[in-house]
């Protein structure tokens, strides 16, 4: 956002009385101020403000004139109401902040109860962005979650006093919104979004107990009357709502717009792509410019009980059930072993029935007791859990979500080169070192190839792709999905055809240590565009093993058995090698029905 200096000096004359500023020399709306009020500049000249709750401008024009906003500004705190609910003094307390660091006398008689009461309430020390990892159950968490959390303490470590500070939210306001119309509504704007201020336990709890997901908090450097300026212009933001985007306008947007506003030397916004707002792109913006002085890791009790795992061995594992249901069986554990055996058992009930130990559910409660009581006789105590190997592995430090990938590809029948361009944010056999693993997640990829003739086809134009390999255990279900929409190529009567529609999958996949072979139903419905126009209905099964050698060697083998009448059963194999910047592959492919082979050499840059 370009600076725009204007003096309303000449605005402001004869039309209200320069009292409480006649020490200014010169006030003018500047950069600060605009990002203050949310102010764009418009294609063709002028401003326009993002918030779109009228509350948050005192003047009518004021969500598309700065001036007349700044000028309505001054002139009502000189008339100030003695009502707190009316008093621009008590309401907007970051825009006198402004006014006064410009050398305004900005004085009032009102001691703005309900405002000092949310500054103590707060008591803000630090500010950190919170992130919650990625969570595919729920489509507008797939991406991860930012919010903002005051802390009431400064530089401490302590994940048990974080639980006493605040978190500050902005999401949708939905209502009872089914899923269909929350994602048109997400995607259009239907739903207003607000910021919300609640104590962080409640968020803790949400995310890390009920969704089981892990928590990253990002402390800022920001100085003191840094953090004092976020918390007024947070409670000025609280005054209104703005029309919410998943894509753009969205929590981690709106993350990064608070900070841009209490730092003008910053410009964090700079790095957001225009199309969409990823959480993690957003927390790589915090390390480009700088604002990152601490990073701390939360588990989520599914992180947990992977890490008490770890500490047992594989014998000791398949007694875990059993020991779960009776915890006496404890006693036939070599003692040395023992205190780890039943802080595994408590970490599993924790894992597994978190939601029903929140509600204080009979049956949960009553599971955990004895384990606990047969814990409390060992009287030894816990090791530590030691995460700081997580510390390498935080989300900001995962590859770039844009992906370029230039492939050259030599087949039985021709020679040609692919270009292809994903907009985010990441498959499989990705460098995964911050992301999940075993999780395809793809939004906007598109492929062009030219031919031998010089011709350039559109190959596949993925709108969404996603496939998620759940691991199914013993101590856990979890399913295997894939969902695709988008436009590809069918086999059909010897000849290539553009398709439109979705395809869907559902099975299982069990992981054994490097190893993760899996089994996917398939579903076709879709469109043939060319030539025939008429509707595809496909089905089979997807028979595949994933390797993972380490985060940077990947392999996977697919075959793509189908049952239909159109000629698209197949078998792919890739082993790609990659870092956060860069990457490269080989990949083979049989189109089985046509007997059509086809070698690819790919290189892959991740911005």
């Amino acid at each position: 956002m370009r600076s725009k200096t204007i003096s309303l000096m000449a605005l402001l004359v004869g039309a209200i009385s320069f009292s409480q500023i006649s020490h200014a020399k010169e006030v003018m709306v500047d950069d600060q101020l605009l990002r203050l009020l949310r102010y764009h500049k418009k294609l063709l000249g002028g401003y326009k403000s993002e918030a779109d709750g009228i509350d948050f401008f005192l003047h009518p024009q004021g969500k598309s004139n700065p001036e007349r906003e700044l000028q309505e500004l001054i002139y009502q705190l000189e008339s100030d109401s003695s009502d707190e609910a009316k008093s621009a003094f008590c309401r907007f307390p970051a825009r006198v902040r402004w006014l006064r660091a410009r050398g305004v006398d900005v004085r009032s008689s009102l001691k703005c109860e309900k405002l000092n009461e949310f500054r103590t309430r707060l008591s803000a020390l630090s500010i950190s962005v919170v992130f919650s990892s990625y969570y595919l159950d729920n489509p507008s968490s797939s991406f991860g979650h930012t919010f903002i959390r005051i802390g009431k303490n400064k530089n401490d470590d302590s994940t048990a006093t974080e639980l006493l500070d605040t978190g500050i939210n902005y999401g949708a306001v939905t209502g009872n919104a089914g899923p269909v119309v929350y994602t048109i509504g997400g995607l259009t704007g239907l739903f207003p979004g607000t910021f919300n201020a609640i104590p962080y336990y409640y968020k803790v709890r949400e995310y890390n107990d009920f969704e089981s997901r892990d928590l990253w908090s990002y402390e800022l450097n920001f100085s003191q009357p840094e953090i004092d300026f976020i918390v007024d212009h947070i409670w000025e933001l609280g005054h209104t709502h703005f029309d919410y985007y998943f894509l753009t306008e969205n929590c981690s947007y709106h993350v990064l717009t608070i900070l841009d506003a209490a730092r003008p030397s910053i410009n964090l916004s700079r790095y957001m792509s225009s199309l969409y707002v990823i959480p993690s792109d957003t927390l790589k913006a915090l390390d480009k410019e700088g604002l990152i002085s601490n990073v701390k890791f939360r588990p989520s009790p599914s992180s947990l009980f992977k890490y008490h795992l770890d500490q047992i061995s594989t014998h000791e594992v398949k007694s875990l059930r059993t020991l779960v249901e009776k915890p006496e069986k404890v006693a036939d554990v070599a003692p040395e072993r023992q205190v780890l055996m039943m802080d595994s058992a408590l970490a599993y009930v924790d894992f597994k029935y978190a939601k029903e130990l929140i509600k204080e559910e009979a049956q949960a409660v009553e599971l955990k007791k004895p384990i606990l009581l047969q814990r409390a006789r060992l009287g030894q105590r816990s090791p530590e859990a030691n995460f700081s190997e997580k510390r390498g592995q935080a989300p900001h430090l995962g590859h770039g979500s844009n992906r370029l990938a230039l492939s050259y590809i030599d087949s039985e029948k021709s020679r040609s080169t692919d270009l292809e361009w994903r907009f985010a944010f990441h498959d499989y056999l990705d460098y995964d070192l911050a992301y999940p693993p075993h999780m395809k997640l793809e939004v906007m990829r598109f492929n062009l190839r030219s031919t031998s003739t010089n011709d350039i086809e559109l190959r596949e134009l993925a709108m969404l792709d996603v496939v998620s390999l759940g691991d199914y255990n013993q101590y856990g279900k979890s399913p295997s999905w894939k969902v695709k929409i988008g436009q590809s190529l069918t086999n059909y009567q010897n000849q290539e055809l553009t398709t439109a529609g979705m395809n869907l999958g559902y099975g299982v996949a069990k992981t054994f240590q490097a190893f993760t072979p899996f089994v996917l139903t398939h579903l076709e419905v879709g469109y043939l565009l060319e030539k025939y126009q008429h509707g595809k209905l496909g089905f089979g099964f997807d028979y595949g093993l994933l390797v993972d050698f380490s985060a940077q060697l990947k392999f996977l083998t697919q075959y793509n058995h189908r049952l239909d009448h159109y000629a698209d059963e197949s078998f792919f194999n890739e082993i790609r090698f990659s870092n956060r910047h860069t990457g490269l592959g080989l990949q083979y492919k049989r189109f089985i029905d046509i007997d059509q082979k086809e070698f690819s050499i790919r290189y892959f840059i991740y911005l």
